[in-house]
């Protein structure tokens, strides 16, 4: 099982290489792109993202950030640097108490962003992140040389601690196996559709056609809806690995891995638990087992073939992972530590599990119910 995963998994990502250096040629005459940038209680990291946005090469483009009801410096920090923009950056600022029922902060921040808008393209950059300045060049140019609606980037994870080379990795790559999502750029699969809200890169009237924020407004995960909605509809969405063009610094503690990835989990999953529960049984079955395996091997007269075999499995088991680590720049021996990595990874998928049957969701301080599914749009 473990070589049929190493195998899915390099086939998924030599799929999803497609933006490289060096990036395709603009047209003369570049489309007009807003960036857009909701930021809630983000004082400590804001500034660095809003500098790697404006550090961007691209020729045309302007920059919208959207204060979420930040109880802290955010929304003067914001204020401060769209006054030194020179007025590249717009700086806009959610009231306290302004969020509708029925909606969750982010989506309404990124309505409120778009309202008054027209340039021809929207790039949604999550205030976490940090773009090389060839990003938005890089994206823009493949998605207008391949005739792509939107396109989407999987960015590389900081890890700056000890805990986060070990588990984010991890998660990361187990999310990524339980959705299959290298075939979400496979047009034939509509209901196959991935993107990641950190880079986002979407035609405004492919946008405004799927209805924008407001048609998954009660969503924790409302980048992949969004992206599932435009693809049912027809329309290209691509996903692509962005590593070297963006990177984002997700969960630094404990406590924000598991509130953080239990949301990921749940939310792409519409609080469907099966393929959590496939994930948590693989996990167990295909990865503790081979421990116990091995020692009894050891153990047994006439152990030796089942040596031979644990072993093997053994050892496919950590190339494979050694792979993952590899593939988001983390050092191979963290896989080595499978048993303390997998079981943090366990209690995860057990949050999620849980946050799958109670709907019942805590994030960054709030605590609200979890749908299953878009809300219509009213008409």
């Amino acid at each position: 099982m473990w070589g049929f995963v190493g195998i899915m998994m390099i086939m998924g990502r030599r799929r999803m290489r497609r933006l490289r250096r060096p990036p395709a040629a603009l047209p003369e005459n570049p489309p007009s792109v807003t960036v857009l940038i909701p930021a809630k209680d983000e004082a400590e990291r804001v500034r660095v993202c809003i500098q790697s946005v404006l550090a961007q090469d691209y020729p045309n483009f302007s920059v919208v950030t959207i204060d979420d009801r930040s109880t802290d410096n955010t929304g003067a920090i914001l204020d401060q640097m769209a006054l030194d923009s020179g007025g590249k950056v717009q700086s806009l600022h959610v009231p306290p108490g302004a969020l509708p029922s029925g909606w969750l902060g982010k989506c309404h921040a990124l309505h409120f962003g778009t309202r008054n808008v027209s340039n021809e393209w929207l790039l949604f950059v999550d205030s976490d992140v940090r773009l090389h300045p060839d990003a938005l060049r890089a994206a823009v140019a493949l998605a207008l040389s391949r005739n792509y609606d939107a396109v989407s980037l999987m960015t590389a994870l900081e890890c700056h601690t000890f805990l986060e080379k070990l588990v984010l990795p991890l998660a990361a790559g187990a999310w990524s196996v339980m959705n299959t999502v290298s075939v979400t750029n496979d047009d034939n699969r509509p209901d196959s559709a991935y993107a990641n809200g950190q880079f986002f890169l979407i035609r405004r009237s492919t946008y405004d056609a799927a209805g924008g924020h407001e048609a998954v407004r009660d969503q924790i995960t409302e980048d992949v809806e969004l992206a599932r909605r435009m693809k049912r509809e027809g329309t290209r969405v691509r996903l692509f690995l962005g590593s070297s063009f963006a990177s984002t610094r997700m969960h630094a503690t404990l406590g924000q891995m598991l509130r953080g990835w239990a949301r990921i989990y749940s939310g792409t999953s519409r609080r469907r638990p099966w393929r959590i529960l496939a994930v948590a049984s693989f996990l167990l079955v295909c990865g503790f087992s081979a421990y116990p395996a091995l020692a009894w091997s050891f153990a047994s007269h006439n152990g030796r073939p089942w040596l031979i075999a644990s072993l093997a499995h053994l050892l496919l088991m950590t190339l494979t992972l050694a792979g993952i680590y590899a593939d988001s720049r983390n050092p191979r021996r963290s896989a080595l530590l499978f048993p303390v990595g997998g079981g943090i990874l366990l209690i995860i998928l057990a949050f999620a599990i849980r946050w799958c049957i109670t709907g019942r969701i805590e994030w960054r301080g709030t605590v609200f119910q979890q749908s299953d599914r878009p809300s219509p749009l009213p008409r």
